[in-house]
């Protein structure tokens, strides 16, 4: 019996740990999405949200290791345990107050409710307890590992995924072909768009780009949370007419206005997608792409 509760407490500790790697991994690949969905509470800027965002996942990774090979074995039990403690109470928030079909524990890719979410949680913090009286490993190295096991927690998230402001350091502007700009803008199709005073930002996006997406998602985003004129930002759009047609309510863009362009417009005008014209008294003052959206400078063209 005592053979076998060694066996079962192993298989739970390194599936706990396996789990909370693999959730880590999942955020990790729909990181923007789940920088947008931690900014959709309004409790913190963008740039703010994404650091969060990253600290959860390093420390998702960093438990996972831990658990599993068992190093620092006490301070790891107690902070898994608040981790999905703290988890747990942020859930019944949302249960609660709003209506999200995926809580993004699982990333993008695995959507899951935030009932069912909570209900992994409170499995996951009983399994806590069954394993709480576990020791250390002592094996040469362990520094070492430990060393090992924060580098592999922080350097995916915070230097491979590095934050916006990093990554637009060292980035640069986007270019595009003013002569096949203006030609669009004397295109009978853009005889409803005006643009010539004030400020406005277009996106020129392709229905069928999932960058493209993500970066009307984050433009929505920011435009709800600063209470932005929507009438100041509009998307030109390619791509074949059911996508376009469902685009607006996938992207919960509703609230700009559309118009719609072809591919051989929008492809003379750049190769990538999205590109986003920042327009100034009918002239572009400044270019970017999905990473180079700062809610900062958004709020300071538009305001």
């Amino acid at each position: 019996m005592e053979k076998f509760n060694h066996i079962l407490k192993l298989i739970i500790r390194i599936g706990i740990g396996a789990f909370f790697i693999v959730s880590a991994i999942l955020k990790l690949l729909g990181l923007e999405h789940f920088e947008l969905y931690i900014y959709s509470f309004k409790l913190f800027n963008l740039t703010l949200s994404g650091i969060i965002a990253r600290a959860i996942i390093a420390s998702e990774i960093l438990v996972g290791i831990l658990l599993i090979i068992k190093v620092r074995y006490r301070e790891t039990w107690w902070f898994t345990l608040l981790m999905l403690v703290g988890f747990s109470l942020l859930l019944v928030y949302v249960i609660l107050f709003r209506n999200d079909s995926n809580c993004h524990c699982m990333g993008e890719l695995v959507e899951i409710k935030p009932s069912i979410s909570l209900i992994k949680n409170l499995v996951a913090i009983a399994l806590m307890f069954f394993i709480r009286n576990e020791e250390d490993y002592h094996f040469r190295g362990r520094v070492i590992a430990l060393v090992v096991s924060f580098l592999a927690a922080l350097v995916p998230p915070f230097v491979l995924f590095p934050i916006d402001n990093v990554y637009n350091a060292f980035s640069k502007p986007e270019i595009y072909d003013e002569a096949s700009l203006h030609a669009l803008m004397q295109d009978s199709v853009m005889l409803d768009v005006k643009i010539d005073e004030g400020s406005y930002i277009v996106g020129i996006v392709s229905s069928g780009c999932d960058f493209c997406r993500t970066s009307c998602l984050k433009m929505s985003e920011i435009a709800a949370n600063n209470e932005l004129d929507s009438t100041r930002i509009l998307y030109w759009i390619w791509g074949d007419s059911i996508s376009i047609q469902q685009f607006p309510a996938e992207t919960q863009t509703e609230a700009f206005k559309f118009v719609t362009i072809s591919p051989i417009s929008a492809i003379r005008i750049t190769n990538s997608f999205p590109l986003y014209l920042f327009f100034k008294d009918g002239e572009v003052i400044k270019t970017a792409n999905l990473k180079q959206l700062t809610e900062k400078e958004i709020k300071n063209h538009l305001q």
